[in-house]
């Protein structure tokens, strides 16, 4: 099946939903959010930091990576 611009933008569209509504819930760690949207945590970051550059949400929280 092919995809088209509108599967593509509908696509986007419930994974915005869905990462907003995870937040809604609360503060969240990038593993739990990653988990919970079935993506990897880089995967669960570029969404974050595409919804954030959106104007969608605001990032306020940044920690020490647990290898560093």
């Amino acid at each position: 099946m092919k995809s088209t611009a509108a599967d593509e933008l509908e696509f986007w569209s419930e994974l915005d939903q869905q990462v907003l509504a995870c937040l809604r819930d609360g503060p969240t760690s990038m593993r739990d959010l990653a988990r919970r949207l079935g993506l990897s945590p880089g995967g669960a970051t570029s969404v974050l930091l595409m919804l954030a550059a959106e104007g969608k949400i605001q990032v306020t929280g940044v920690e020490l990576a647990e290898r560093a």
